[in-house]
């Protein structure tokens, strides 16, 4: 008796399980949770182990978007404070070592790394990726997909990757946020920002060959969206921001040209007016709707309706 109720006990488990994928197969709505409550302990840890495999791979990167800009700057509380009042006068720096400080953009940030003399420049951009862990990113297989894409990978374990002209991406997950080695570091105005920053809306690249770039980026972010003849660009799309790569100018270096912040409640005359009140110049962007302005250092940003 004992034997028939065991193989009756295997036959109802078993058509359990098959009947479990079925559902699933079917009925993509059920949930993870529900399907791994619904069939046996070795089922579930089958699939874990799939799904774990196949989150390994990193290209093309499940990317949210851009997530900041870092400038090298001489004197990075100089550069921090001039933003800080334009965007969020509430700034942050490091806890300990180098003070570089940041100024948030809604769901971006600026960073600014100090360098003596230096002639202030765009150091590299970021994006942020999906369930990436970036202690991962120096181990074999993470570094053979790259070298297999055709990239070259990093030497160490920073996730920063080079383009043609060498100009850097950092990967960062897309829930970081500001790093937890960075601490608030006071208000430098009582006032208001005058701008109120959702994020990023795109980065320009100015590079050496065009086609060569977009063949790079191709394999970071899957095909481009668009191209534009005048002036000739080419559009990749990063969730809601947009990377951009237009041809550098005779006699100019490759680098990173300009980024544009969304704003909230974007109108162009009173934000002409709040920036101009901060004794800063306004001119007309080069993206439709947009308005430009140099920082200190002259470097152009632009602003354009979030």
């Amino acid at each position: 008796m004992g034997t028939l109720q065991n193989s009756t006990i295997k036959r109802i488990g078993a058509s359990f399980v098959q009947s479990s994928f079925t559902q699933r197969s079917r009925n993509y709505s059920i949930s993870r949770r529900q399907w791994l409550a619904r069939v046996p302990t070795f089922a579930a840890g089958s699939l874990l182990v799939a799904n774990g495999s196949a989150q390994q791979r990193l290209l093309p990167l499940r990317n949210s978007g851009l997530d900041h800009v870092s400038i090298t700057v001489p004197d990075s509380l100089e550069a921090a404070r001039f933003y800080g009042r334009i965007f969020d006068p509430q700034l942050f720096h490091e806890r300990t070592g180098v003070q570089r400080y940041y100024v948030r953009l809604g769901a971006a940030y600026l960073a600014f790394g100090p360098q003596a003399n230096v002639t202030p420049y765009i150091d590299h951009i970021a994006a942020g990726v999906i369930d990436f862990v970036e202690a991962d990113f120096g181990k074999p297989e993470f570094k053979a997909e790259i070298a297999a894409a055709g990239l070259i990978p990093p030497p160490g374990v920073l996730p920063m990757l080079s383009d043609p002209d060498q100009l850097r991406l950092q990967l960062v997950n897309a829930n970081h946020g500001l790093f937890d080695t960075i601490m608030p570091g006071g208000r430098i105005a009582p006032e208001p920002a005058a701008m109120i920053p959702m994020g990023l809306d795109h980065v320009m690249l100015s590079v050496t060959d065009v086609e060569k770039s977009v063949q790079h980026y191709r394999k970071l972010f899957g095909p481009e969206e668009s191209h534009e003849r005048k002036p000739q660009r080419v559009w990749f799309k990063l969730a809601d921001t947009k990377l951009g790569l237009e041809a550098a100018p005779p006699g100019q270096k490759p680098g990173f040209s300009h980024f544009c912040v969304k704003v909230a409640g974007f109108d162009r005359t009173l934000a002409t007016a709040r920036l101009q009140k901060l004794g800063v110049k306004v001119e007309t962007g080069t993206e439709k709707g947009s308005i430009r302005f140099h920082d200190l250092h002259n470097l152009p940003v632009e602003l354009v309706a979030g």
